[in-house]
């Protein structure tokens, strides 16, 4: 794990009734200790169900196809966490449950949702006083002033995640940083520090801190009942109870790496 030097509402019933009545330490431990058995499903893939569930569907098959632009999000994401320290996963732990401020950078977390483990990894998470307080993550996209439903429900599951863990989520808040591809690295790195250290600044809206390449931050309160329906609409498609379904947006179809081997292209 790298680091920078409860809300209630109605939840997916859950198959491990061993982990209820543990710390969210507690349940971390346990369910990371059984992934080997479990039947997993990422936040980035649920996310994706919202873009085109057959794309999903097809990076199951054939695997993901290496782009100009996931190699662009990888460069991205390293020069963001180039200065982080490693740390061992216990004496982070210990940090949180002291109640001291923690700057995670791209840490994996789990939570259960009904027959699956839910496994992800946020862009960072910030704790403090013992609760994660901001959820961050940042998207690519040619519309930063505009949060799609694959965007917002994929970082939405990072809350939902953390709640099943047992975290109080009342006060938690969800921020990302959505730019234009030819933004800066440098420049988006800075962004990111001054979002996950400037918590003040910032209101719960839209915030356009660069005008040219564009960058805009989204912040919102994390609801747990946000995307929910959503969720179990997903994992229909996890449970084999229905066929993906494919966009109706031939744009899409145009940028899609599987093109070639999809058999409701639309071009």
């Amino acid at each position: 794990m790298a680091t920078e030097s409860g809300h209630s509402g109605i939840v997916l019933s859950t198959k491990r009734p061993d982990i209820d009545g543990m710390s969210a330490r507690e349940k971390y431990e346990a369910l990371f200790s059984d992934l080997d058995d479990a039947e997993t499903v990422a936040p980035s893939k649920v996310g994706g169900q919202f873009y085109c569930e057959k794309k999903v569907h097809l990076e199951r098959e054939h695997g993901e196809i290496e782009t100009p632009e996931k190699q662009r999000g990888s460069e991205v994401h390293e020069t963001a966490a180039e200065d982080a320290v490693e740390v061992e996963m216990g004496d982070v732990w210990d940090a949180i449950e002291r109640g001291e401020r923690q700057v995670l950078l791209e840490s994996p977390f789990v939570g259960d949702a009904a027959e699956f483990v839910l496994v992800g990894i946020p862009d960072a998470v910030v704790f403090d006083d013992g609760k994660p307080q901001l959820v961050f993550d940042r998207k690519t996209t040619s519309i930063p002033h505009r949060l799609f439903d694959n965007q917002r429900i994929q970082v939405w599951l990072y809350g939902y995640m953390l709640q099943q863990l047992g975290f109080e989520t009342d006060n938690l808040t969800i921020a990302i940083l959505a730019h234009e591809q030819d933004l800066d690295a440098t420049v988006g790195k800075h962004l990111q520090q001054l979002v996950l250290h400037g918590d003040e600044e910032f209101d719960d809206s839209t915030h356009t801190l660069v005008e040219e390449p564009t960058a805009v931050l989204h912040r919102f309160g994390y609801d747990p009942i946000d995307h929910l329906e959503d969720f179990h609409w997903a994992l229909e498609y996890w449970r084999d109870e229905r066929a993906p379904v494919p966009t109706e947006n031939a744009s899409k179809c145009r940028a899609c790496p599987h093109v070639d081997h999809c058999d409701d292209s639309l071009v």
